[in-house]
């Protein structure tokens, strides 16, 4: 099967990237010669070249077909948990579409006054300041025993973010990404949880991972599976001490260390509200069992059922009571759009374009936003 990608879209992607033709051929295995052409005219190529480009442009494979492709020059990662580009269906897209239009929104002047996001500059090589500044978004809820309850913490961290003014949106995709975060100026960055198949530990390590992109600015739909990029890395690496102090849980390891690798991993997980993938790496990245992690995958079946969402009620559509409604968008950015409303500086109408929300539904979630936000 032949495919033609459109030659605008790979040249745009490509110098997006900030990458040579000689630097994205390598990659994609293919003669510097023949990506020129690509980018010149019209050229039929095999799916292998085109999935092969699309891996080493880092984008879906349907953005080398796109006519009007958008690509940030610091947006890295469109892959999957495997590493392969992700090819994204039209709802994930559509989700990254919203994001785009509620960020660009949001810059409009109408939200001048409105607290903005203090900008931290985090680089990679700063990882105690990135492990400090969010230690201090993040809420940790005990339940009685003394282990973490994710889905209170996920709500609580939640709201944590949002008084420092980041936007937190869940919903369900089926796409092989877990989150994603928005940030293309930072004033008020945006991040995305995909609830699809994940439980409560899970969803929670996936918002603090792109809280930690939210520190350093680094815009980017990824997966924190994906263990091979340094950004991603690094983003594991803070989030897993944050989680899961050093000390604190080599104590845990110890006192459980005796057990099969899943068992040690499953009685972790529940001490730490992690996922138990990060609870499996943090055991091996502590250097506290030598291939521990390879040893607890092995013990894993072939094929993971499709679990169902755990939370609070949420929805496949866009019904659903108050609760679904603020599992989805939580309560700063109705709030925000709610004020702007009042003060006749937006209209209902662009409200509601935004969310897809009734105007009452909107006023009803930043009435009880403001209880937790604060007026």
């Amino acid at each position: 099967m032949k495919l033609t990608p459109r030659p605008s879209a790979v040249e745009s992607i490509r110098r997006a990237r900030r990458l040579s033709i000689e630097a994205v051929a390598i990659e994609a295995n293919i003669r510097p010669d023949f990506l020129t052409e690509m980018e010149t005219t019209p050229t039929d190529v095999s799916k292998r070249v085109a999935f092969s480009l699309a891996s080493a442009l880092a984008v879906p494979v349907q953005f080398l077909f796109a006519k009007d492709v958008e690509i940030d020059a610091n947006m890295p990662d469109f892959r999957a948990a495997n590493n392969r580009p992700a090819v994204l269906t039209s709802a994930g897209l559509t989700r990254i579409a919203r994001a785009r239009s509620i960020a660009a929104y949001l810059a409009d002047r109408a939200f001048e006054d409105c607290a903005r996001f203090a900008n931290t500059s985090v680089t990679i090589h700063q990882q105690s300041t990135a492990r400090k500044l969010l230690k201090s978004l993040y809420v940790p809820v005990q339940r009685v025993d003394g282990s973490v309850d994710p889905t209170l913490t996920f709500r609580e961290t939640r709201v944590s973010l949002e008084r420092k003014g980041i936007i937190v949106l869940c919903d369900r995709v089926a796409d092989p990404f877990r989150g994603f975060c928005y940030s293309p100026t930072g004033d008020f960055p945006i991040i995305f949880v995909n609830t699809t198949g994940q439980r409560p530990a899970t969803k929670l390590f996936t918002l603090m991972h792109e809280v930690v992109h939210v520190l350093l600015g680094k815009t980017g739909v990824s997966d924190p599976a994906i263990l091979n990029n340094q950004v991603e890395r690094f983003c594991n690496s803070v989030t897993a001490s944050v989680m899961m102090p050093a000390e604190e849980f080599s104590q845990a390891y110890k006192s459980v260390a005796g057990r099969g690798a899943r068992a040690v991993v499953d009685l972790l997980s529940r001490r730490f509200g992690a996922s138990k993938q990060a609870s499996a790496l943090r055991v091996s990245d502590l250097g506290l069992s030598k291939g521990f992690y390879a040893a607890w995958s092995a013990t894993l079946p072939s094929e993971v059922p499709m679990i169902e969402e755990e939370d609070e009620g949420e929805e496949n559509s866009g019904g659903g009571g108050i609760s679904s409604q603020i599992a989805r968008f939580g309560y700063l950015l109705p709030n925000m759009l709610t004020a702007a409303v009042d003060r006749k500086a937006i209209s209902q109408f662009d409200a509601y374009r935004l969310t897809n929300l009734k105007p009452s539904t909107i006023k009803q979630i930043a009435a009880i936003g403001v209880n937790r936000l604060g007026p």
